[in-house]
């Protein structure tokens, strides 16, 4: 904590203020300032003005040279410093100070030096913030780890997620990535509670409910529905998460926390907030891990599961696509910025293609032809190769169970393999032909349920054992 709090602007352009001195009467003379208290204007050792108001509260100016300004023509500038041994009296006083220098001394400009309230605030809240972030990966960690087993984030992360994740892991590497999977270490807050909310199911929200009534036509799918809405698992996170309002809790929190990590100005009542919020937050969590135990999962209930994350990476699909197309756009309108006649006075050299691809110049030529990005899902790929790249970039396509066991077929039948792994298959083989390895990790275990599929344990040539996959005899 610093021995004096410390509020400092840069005050620039005022109606009709042009000295130190007259500035620091302007401040004085409002009753708004000062709370209808009187300040005292006395002098310091160098004989300038400043400002005593109480609990020893003062405020300073400094004239700014403006002369040697290139842009712009500058009247007057000033440094206001506020400064107070106690942070109560000086939190609220910031707000008041602002609007009597923009409404009433009308101020072109405004910016702000050094806000200490806003970095104590911001020092009592990131503890709280981070506290509850951790909290909330262990939950996590410790549920789909005893729901879905070692391969959960891959399971319950969407693409973008483990696409964003991936990139962090490449450029923040550290001895901890060595020793452990530091996948969700390097998730976002946001996603942290989005891993939450997705797992609805798709039944908690009232409007999904009457959007698939609509749809019913049989009294089969009608007691389908209402198994799903009874389902342990929906149960569980509509009582100890949706019940709670955590989504709204979250995102408020998120709110905060992205101030934090900004350094924006904050007051004393998102303090209190983002202290409510902690302790709501931490109290929702900590009760939702005592009852993991509690959660048996129906084969139903996972098929729920599925199309609800399916549903999720289909909507991140058609986002990448809109994304994918306004590049190409971009680059299109780039391309035709240049005249007809700029591209017919530059002849293609001698030796290189006339259509681009691969296209160097011989005269020096830097530019750059740009590509838009190509949507994973719409490339065909061959269904026997010899050769897997170890990471597959992230996948939108959501594979069928018809689809998954056409490619186990496939798979099994490859010249250079006598067993197909199961982290092999989904994790490789299938998305490095853009399937999402969540879905198809689920799906692959829904298949493996209802008997389609056999996982079985192979013994390696190594003495290890694996995980393996094949179709029933």
């Amino acid at each position: 904590m610093p021995s004096n709090f410390i509020f400092e602007l840069l005050c620039i352009d005022p109606d009709d203020i042009s000295d130190q001195r007259g500035f620091i009467h302007a401040i004085s003379y409002s009753n708004d300032v000062w709370n209808s208290r009187s300040p005292i204007i006395t002098k310091d050792k160098n004989g300038n003005d400043f400002i005593k108001g109480e609990s020893g509260l003062t405020v300073s100016v400094i004239n700014v040279d403006t002369s040697k300004i290139l842009t712009d023509l500058v009247d007057a500038a000033f440094v206001l410093r506020v400064e107070s041994p106690m942070f109560e009296p000086l939190e609220p006083f910031r707000q008041r100070l602002l609007r009597h220098l923009s409404e009433k001394l009308r101020f072109a400009h405004l910016r702000v030096l050094q806000d200490d309230i806003s970095s104590e605030i911001a020092n009592q809240l990131y503890p709280k913030i981070n506290a509850v972030e951790n909290l909330l990966r262990r939950y996590l960690i410790k549920f789909f780890f005893q729901r879905v087993g070692m391969s959960w984030w891959d399971v319950t992360a969407t693409p973008k997620m483990i696409e964003k994740v991936k990139a962090r892991q490449r450029n923040r590497s550290n001895q901890f990535s060595y020793f452990i999977n530091s996948d969700i270490e390097f998730a976002d807050f946001d996603d942290l509670g989005l891993l939450i909310y997705k797992q609805s199911t798709g039944f908690n929200e009232p409007e999904k409910v009457l959007e698939r009534l609509t749809s019913i036509e049989t009294l089969e799918e009608l007691m389908e529905l209402k198994g799903n809405l009874e389902g342990n698992y929906t149960k569980y996170f509509k009582t100890f998460f949706r019940d709670k309002n955590f989504e709204r809790l979250w995102k408020e929190m998120s709110k905060i926390r992205n101030k934090v990590a900004h350094q924006a100005t904050f007051f004393h009542s998102e303090l209190r907030k983002g202290i409510e919020l902690s302790a709501e937050l931490t109290s929702i969590i900590k009760e939702a891990e005592s009852h993991i135990d509690e959660i048996v999962l129906s084969l139903k209930e996972k098929q729920a599961i599925h199309q609800a994350a399916a549903e999720v990476v289909r909507e991140e699909q058609v986002e990448a696509e809109a994304a994918v197309q306004q590049a190409q756009e971009i680059t299109t309108n780039r391309n035709s910025g240049m005249s007809g006649q700029q591209q017919q006075d530059e002849p293609t050299p001698a030796g290189v293609a006339s259509n681009g691809e691969g296209a160097t110049s011989d005269r020096g030529d830097h530019r750059v032809k740009l590509t838009g990005p190509k949507i994973i899902g719409k490339i065909k790929l061959e269904h026997k190769t010899n050769t897997y790249r170890d990471t597959a970039p992230p996948g939108y396509r959501v594979i069928t169970a018809e689809e998954i066991l056409e490619e186990l077929h496939e798979a099994l039948h490859l010249n250079f393999t006598t067993y197909v792994g199961l982290k092999w298959f989904v994790t490789q083989y299938l998305a490095n032909k853009g399937y999402a390895i969540g879905t198809t990790y689920s799906l692959v275990n829904i298949l493996i349920e209802q008997t389609q599929i056999e996982l079985y344990d192979y013994e390696s040539t190594e003495g290890y054992t694996i995980k393996a996959v094949r179709l029933p005899k």
